[in-house]
């Protein structure tokens, strides 16, 4: 299940067996089903029983192999798959292509997740898209949403920053961005050394960390 999507009668025939074990039944016998699968799936401090929702659980695996490719660029794996199927963009930009092998069909299935949680982590700025990638440190408004001015369309989070000071600077982020946003901004700590940019999971607890 971590490398390959299992076909979705699989899941629900495996889901089926568990059913009937769970609630005794045998053979062709018919048990009452007290509370719904969908409820016993809950976790237990929501009430649940913590069931795995097999189809679920499937992709979740198989995101953390998109999570790999992600953040581990130097790994072989990372290295295979982009030359392979991606050699002119980056992950979260990757499609499925042209006679794909099963396990990069099964991980693209889960990109859409990956894609709803990645945030990037502000080092020189050179790998971000002030107005596409989503890079600001807040849950709620993690995406740039002043309009771009047309000379800035396609600018870099480094056109932001004073490089040889290492510090953002502050006309161009106040002249650029609503005043929520700039704060936002000008609250993100930039290393001296501006190291390179990474990814992070939604909901990173050391935004104010780098290295």
């Amino acid at each position: 299940m971590s490398c390959f999507k299992l076909p979705d009668n699989l899941c629900d025939d495996l889901t089926s067996m568990i059913r009937q074990f769970w609630w005794g039944q045998r053979k062709n016998e018919k048990k009452l089903a007290w509370v719904s699968w969908e409820w016993l799936c809950q976790s237990k401090e929501n009430g649940g029983m913590g069931f795995r929702d097999l189809k679920s659980f499937n992709k979740a695996l198989l995101a953390k192999q998109w999570w790999r490719l992600l953040s581990n660029t130097q790994s072989l794996f990372s290295r295979v798959f982009k030359a392979k199927y991606f050699p002119d963009c980056d992950f979260t930009e990757a499609s499925i292509g042209h006679h794909p092998s099963f396990a990069w069909r099964s991980i693209m299935s889960a990109q859409s997740v990956v894609k709803k949680g990645v945030r990037w982590r502000v080092g020189n700025g050179r790998s971000i898209q002030i107005w596409t990638d989503e890079w600001l440190p807040s849950l709620s408004y993690p995406r740039i949403l002043s309009p771009a001015q047309v000379q800035w369309a396609n600018a870099k989070v480094c056109d932001l920053i004073v490089e040889d000071r290492g510090e953002w600077n502050l006309a161009v982020v106040k002249h650029l961005f609503n005043p929520m946003e700039a704060d936002l901004v000008m609250s993100i700590p930039l290393s001296q050394r501006l190291q390179a940019d990474r990814v992070v999971w939604e909901g990173y607890k050391k935004w104010e960390i780098f290295g």
